[in-house]
């Protein structure tokens, strides 16, 4: 039989500290969390004729206010092959984007914005170091053309592997069980 020791009383209240809620954590971070809209265009072999056949098509995603000047982060493939990009923080109210990078080996790229007549909100970057298995964990994106959803769940692994679009590595890649959908590429993963 094992038996666990009740955790000590903290000797002071003001020491109890709690995580914010899922929907306080919405409340601070959704306005930083962007729609990103890439028009992209798709060569092809054309089956009824010679020759490359070319296709518009749209791509959705999700970005990251990293700061009050109009950078966005969001990963590459969202934006790969894209001829216009746009930005919005409200339905309706897109905003034409540039690609200042690119990194599609791991996947990223950072977007800019004009910021006239917007308010950002930008997000804080945490240290993925000092998570852990168990961690509670939000994202917040926009899966299937839907504006600005929570999911919640639990950091399910560490140090996983996964390949970048372009057939490269990416390790050290935390595994969570909130669900993640078209769309939501991108997004942030929060925590409390």
């Amino acid at each position: 039989t094992v038996q666990s020791a009740a955790p000590a009383a903290p000797s002071n209240a003001s020491q109890v500290s709690r995580g914010l809620t899922p929907h306080e954590v919405y409340l601070r971070d959704a306005p930083g969390v962007a729609y990103v809209t890439s028009t992209v265009v798709q060569k092809s072999e054309s089956p009824f004729s010679f020759g490359q056949e070319t296709r518009q098509g749209q791509a959705t995603g999700s970005g990251i206010v990293i700061d009050a000047n109009g950078t966005i982060l969001t990963n590459y493939h969202v934006v790969e092959n894209a001829i216009k990009v746009t930005v919005s923080f409200e339905k309706g109210k897109a905003v034409e984007a540039q690609v200042v990078g690119k990194d599609p080996s791991n996947d990223l790229a950072v977007l800019r914005i004009s910021t006239d007549g917007l308010t950002l909100h930008p997000l804080t970057l945490g240290d993925s170091s000092a998570v852990q298995v168990g961690d509670p964990v939000y994202a917040i994106g926009n899966p299937f053309n839907l504006e600005r959803t929570l999911t919640t769940g639990v950091v399910s692994a560490l140090q996983r592997e996964i390949t970048a679009p372009n057939g490269f590595a990416i390790n050290n890649v935390l595994q969570t069980d909130a669900p993640i959908n078209p769309g939501n590429s991108g997004g942030p993963l929060l925590n409390a």
